[in-house]
């Protein structure tokens, strides 16, 4: 085959993280393309039923459960991911060792059951987080060094786990390649868009951090599944993708609370006028953090890596993902924010017409 034309059949595609939002989202676009499907839930079940689809119940840390899993798969897209945001010189070993078993183990366990089972591609999804150095970077690419300044057990073990998948390239005639999404938003148990709204619904947002924040962009559901089965159409002998990372965005760079605007104002609420300077806010949340770890205070609201990428400017491009497997968004920001706008008044809505409790049942 040419390296310049994409497969046609990925063949049985098996999916990590199947009930996640990536997850749920990439297997019901492999569904309609046509592929059968075998999904790894772990415990939130994946309410959806199709002819092509197999569902079973693992962990990505169980190596026996994975070399089940993957027996008769040719394309795994592995999603399934611990979101060890916490991080710090006073991170307690469980933490560190629960990030390590999940991120990095995970991918250990998948690449030896994909190498024994016959697989044959291997798309991994990693994050921004893993070239953010804490510092101003709107040019990231893919000559973009891995990060040195660890502000969280995600960044640290994301790295290890994309370094394991991109080394396994050729091994056992297995191709690999990985994608670096940020800011991942869309319609439906979205964390990102989910939080905002209930923040704003229920009256807690009554300040913003550092506005209008920094600039950075997105990736709509859409546009991310796009382009994880476009990267596996071109894991092929020759591809210029196979052992390779790619960024992949909306292209449509903005800071949070700006391209979080058009949510909040047409659900009939307004960006609050008082701002906190976030430097503040920093190092009381890396207090938290250190007290959290050494004296068992609860985990912070938000964490010092949170609010490093609120308020550092970090953006990539796509020229490598358009360049070598022809990606280009499908569905343009504002079609995008539209169709989550629409979701959230639907919610709000209902939410509205709840029937409420009398007084005398009312919870104390």
């Amino acid at each position: 085959m040419p390296p310049h034309e994409p497969l046609d059949d990925l063949g049985t595609c098996l999916v990590t993280g199947a009930a996640g939002f990536l997850g749920s989202h990439l297997v019901r676009g492999l569904l309609g393309a046509g592929y059968r499907v075998r999904a790894v839930i772990r415990n939130t079940p994946l309410e959806l039923e199709h002819a092509n689809l197999e569902i079973i119940r693992g962990e990505v840390e169980d190596t026996e459960r994975m070399m089940e899993a993957c027996e008769g798969i040719d394309t795994v897209f592995h999603t399934a991911a611990q979101l060890a945001l916490l991080g710090g010189s006073a991170a307690s070993q469980a933490y560190r060792r629960s990030a390590y078993e999940a991120n990095v183990g995970g991918v250990e366990n998948l690449i030896c059951a994909a190498h024994a089972q016959g697989g044959r591609r291997f798309v991994h999804t990693s994050s921004i987080d893993v070239c953010f150095n804490s510092e101003i970077n709107t040019e990231m690419n893919e000559h973009t060094p891995y990060a040195t300044n660890m502000s969280c057990l995600y960044t640290e073990t994301k790295i290890e786990g994309e370094k394991r998948v991109l080394a396994a390239n050729g091994e056992r005639g297995l191709l690999t390649t990985s994608i670096r999404p940020d800011g991942i938003y869309g319609p439906g148990n979205n964390v990102m868009l989910d939080e905002m709204f209930d923040q704003v619904t229920k009256g807690r947002l009554v300040a913003t951090i550092g506005f209008p924040g920094a600039l950075h962009d997105h990736v709509y559901i859409d546009n991310l599944v796009h382009a994880e089965i476009l990267a596996a159409k071109h894991l092929f002998p020759g591809s210029a993708v196979c052992g390779r990372a790619y960024f992949v965005t909306d292209d449509h760079p903005l800071p949070l609370f700006e391209f979080m605007r058009p949510l909040i104002e047409g659900i009939g609420y307004r960006i609050p006028k008082l701002d906190i300077p976030y430097r503040p806010v920093l190092a009381f949340l890396r207090l938290w953090q250190y007290l959290h770890f050494r004296i068992g205070l609860p985990a912070p609201l938000f964490t010092p890596h949170e609010i490093r990428k609120l308020a550092i400017s970090h953006r990539a491009t796509n020229e490598a993902a358009a360049r070598d497997f022809g990606y280009q968004p499908v569905v343009k920001p504002d079609s995008a924010m539209a169709s989550c706008l629409a979701y959230y008044r639907e919610r709000l809505a209902a939410a509205r017409t709840l029937p409420q409790p009398p007084l005398s049942e009312a919870p104390k």
